[in-house]
């Protein structure tokens, strides 16, 4: 993909939400796009759209200007997907896990409805931006959908490096019948990420931000030992539209992924 055009951002008009709003000014700033804020409101409430327009300026300052507001009604991740959808947005931006409101935007079953629905990517921001997105990781699990996630990263973050991450099991009982058995279960993986990686088939300016790397163990607790090294401004995830999460290697624990993650993290949809 190009870089976005349109960015859709969800806010609650606080001040708890200026780090999804600040990043999405810097995103925008960037790639030359055009910001919309959406307000979802209480069906029973109607909204002054003068009050609310009065209230982004007030919270926002002069960083508001410019950007289109939209106000709608309904439960918030329905009316995120859908307003998306609408709008023809290229990235949808939402704030980080700690309440049940749009701001502070709640994991489980509500982004996961928002990623599942949401033909667009959605970067959930954690931290108040510091720069750009510099350093980046992507998880994979040599699906078409983590290479479409890295695809994407490369697309959107032109000048990021990427640490692309695979992680591969040695069962317990290879271990006990040798060394060797291990040996051949590392060469298999390192094997399958050259394969990989050759199937990209990206021109040399990206491959030569790409930084592959293998753990062996635990994903979950090797991305988080990465993400927790303080060397990393983002999380990428691949998904798809069928049921859920995707990846084999990070299953139902990709929403817990997004929980814990200390960065944000940008969860990339495979077209069907």
């Amino acid at each position: 993909m190009s870089v976005p055009t349109k960015i859709l951002v969800a806010t609650d008009l606080t001040a708890r939400g200026d780090r999804p709003f600040a990043r999405a000014k810097t995103l925008a700033d960037t790639w030359d796009a055009a910001r919309t804020l959406l307000f979802v409101s209480n069906p029973k409430k109607e909204v002054d759209i003068a009050k609310v327009e009065a209230q982004l300026l007030r919270t926002y300052g002069a960083d508001a200007e410019g950007c289109n507001l939209a106000i709608n009604y309904g439960k918030p991740p329905h009316v995120i997907a859908d307003t998306a959808e609408q709008l023809d947005s290229d990235l949808i931006i939402v704030g980080a896990a700690r309440h049940n409101n749009i701001s502070d935007f709640f994991l489980g079953t509500a982004v996961d409805h928002l990623v599942h629905h949401a033909k667009a990517p959605v970067l959930i921001v954690k931290e108040r931006p510091r720069g750009n997105y510099d350093r980046i990781l992507v998880a994979t699990d040599f699906s078409d959908f983590s290479a479409h996630a890295l695809r994407t990263a490369l697309d959107l973050f032109p000048n990021a490096k990427i640490d692309l991450v695979h992680a591969y099991h040695v069962a317990y009982e290879a271990w006990l019948k040798s060394d060797g058995v291990a040996d051949e279960m590392l060469a298999d993986a390192e094997k399958d990420l050259q394969d990989f990686i050759a199937g990209l088939d990206l021109p040399e300016s990206a491959a030569s931000r790409v930084s592959p790397q293998l753990v062996e163990g635990n994903l979950h607790q090797s991305v988080y030992n990465m993400l927790d090294s303080g060397d990393f401004d983002l999380l990428v995830l691949g998904t798809h539209g069928r049921g859920g999460f995707v990846m084999a290697t990070i299953g139902s624990r990709a929403s817990e992924m997004m929980g814990w993650s200390p960065v944000d993290v940008l969860m990339v949809r495979k077209p069907s």
